[in-house]
């Protein structure tokens, strides 16, 4: 899980070219100043900074980093900095603006720009003398993109046309979607927490090319992909009830076709959330949770005392021993599972995204369709009975119906205690220093909690 950054509403940019030999400035009365840009918090910042540069200055670039160094960041009013590098090596400055040595900074309008300026340069030198690892902080990363991406789809008779729009940016990440002349492609590189995301997206794609993305190159030194563009809708655009069922139902489909596979899944690096393995991770992480609802001080809503963390336990582990009972088989799953990441076409449905593909109990992942389904306020009489429906069809070849609704009846608080526990936040967070982290833990803890007595009122389960 990775930290959320409020990236704020106003970012100085550090524009570089020829190797950062010369970097942009702007004309602000008689001095100079790095440009400025407003963003929207919370939406990509690399998309949103690129696509602002563009519009205010004309200037096509891509980001190769937002720097680490503290000192300088959030001075005037919460500004940011951000290191880009122009597509263009020769073009005229923008009006207004000039291209000068780094050391002209010096003469910038604030002390701060100009220590903003010396220690992201350094930072950059850093990666480029390998000091650090971090292939998309050197400029030049995108040009060479560009020629390996030529070199893998030549021979498929398409070739690339130059346009591109990049979503992330980081030293390890990279998102772009690069524009061919039939459709498009993306090419995306994971470093940690999530550089197990490669061998997965890869041996899914020979496991199941019907229902992934297809891959059509490997830039290993970079641990990255290359895919073909998948025609269809994002089901977060869609409201109409027919496509979330046929969803459910291909979700089925596909963790049917992987029964028996769940070794193969494991070497190929999902994650390990059968229920036998996360039934260890119960008295752990209430262990923590007890120690974050001692850390909250708000008084609503109520941390959960003692005595519920422990109901709470005895809950999560009934659940999980009544989903072994049922004999549903392990099965590919993903801990994502968000309508962003399904796109829908009426040939077919394609899954994307799979850092947090793992091997469970296969109603997990349902769980979080049906959830994501409630929240995104779909509205159908009888929508949820609908979708479960959908789902149970494709199963009732295989299994029993009533076991595969007991097993959905139970599955909420697990769902919830799986998400949880998907990364090593929970362990290591502090949450006196990170109490926006651990609210997010007590609301999921108190989530699990409610789902389980409602399991309990309706089941077998029963809590004190």
């Amino acid at each position: 899980m990775q930290s959320p950054r409020d990236p704020g509403d106003s970012y100085r940019l550090i524009v570089t070219r020829r190797s950062a030999s010369e970097i942009l400035l702007s004309q602000e009365g008689s001095g100079w100043t790095l440009p400025r840009v407003g963003i929207q918090p919370r939406q990509r910042v690399a998309e949103q900074l690129v696509s602002e540069l563009h519009g205010e200055w004309g200037l096509e670039t891509y980001c190769l980093f937002v720097p680490n160094a503290p000192n300088f960041g959030r001075n005037g009013g919460g500004t940011e900095y951000a290191v880009m590098e122009s597509v263009r090596q020769n073009d005229k400055a923008p009006a207004g603006t000039c291209w000068m040595p780094p050391s002209a900074a010096a003469d910038c309008s604030g002390a701060g720009e100009a220590a903003a300026v010396r220690e992201s340069l350094e930072e950059l030198d850093s990666y480029l003398r390998g000091e650090r690892h971090g292939p998309f902080a050197r400029p030049g990363w995108l040009r060479e993109l560009f020629r390996w991406t030529e070199e893998q789809v030549a021979p498929l008779g398409l070739r690339v046309t130059g346009g591109f729009r990049q979503w992330n940016a980081s030293p390890t990440f990279s998102l772009v979607r690069l524009e061919a002349n039939d459709g498009a492609l993306w090419f995306k590189a994971t470093g940690e927490p999530n550089s197990h995301e490669m061998p997965v997206s890869l041996l899914l794609a020979r496991l199941f090319p019907s229902h992934v993305p297809r891959i059509l190159g490997i830039h290993r030194s970079w641990n990255g992909w290359l895919s073909a563009e998948v025609t269809g809708t994002a089901l977060d655009e869609i409201s109409d009830h027919s496509n979330w069922e046929r969803v459910a139902g291909e979700l089925a489909e596909l963790q049917i076709a992987s029964v028996g596979k769940s070794r193969e899944l494991l070497d190929g690096k999902c994650k390990d959330f059968r229920v036998a393995e996360i039934v260890k991770f119960i008295d752990p992480f209430l262990v923590r949770m007890a120690e974050f609802m001692a850390a909250q001080e708000k008084a609503s809503p109520a941390p959960l005392a003692k005595s519920e963390l422990a109901s709470l336990g005895e809950g999560l582990k009934e659940a999980c021993s009544l989903l072994q009972s049922f004999g549903l088989p392990d099965t590919l799953g993903h801990i994502d599972f968000n309508p962003g990441n399904i796109l829908v076409s009426p040939e077919h449905c394609v899954f994307l995204d799979w850092a947090e593909g793992c091997v469970t109990n296969p109603v997990i992942t349902f769980e979080y369709l049906r959830r994501h389904m409630e929240r995104g306020g779909v509205k159908e009489p009888a929508g949820d009975s609908r979708l479960c429906a959908a789902y149970l069809r494709p199963w009732a070849a295989f299994f029993s119906p009533d076991d595969v609704r007991r097993a959905l009846a139970v599955a909420p608080a697990v769902a919830v205690f799986v998400h949880a526990i998907a990364g090593d936040t929970w362990r290591t967070l502090d949450p006196v220093s990170n109490p926006a982290f651990a609210g997010y833990f007590r609301s999921l803890t108190r989530r699990m909690y409610r789902d389980a007595v409602r399991a309990a009122e309706g089941s077998e389960l029963c809590l004190d």
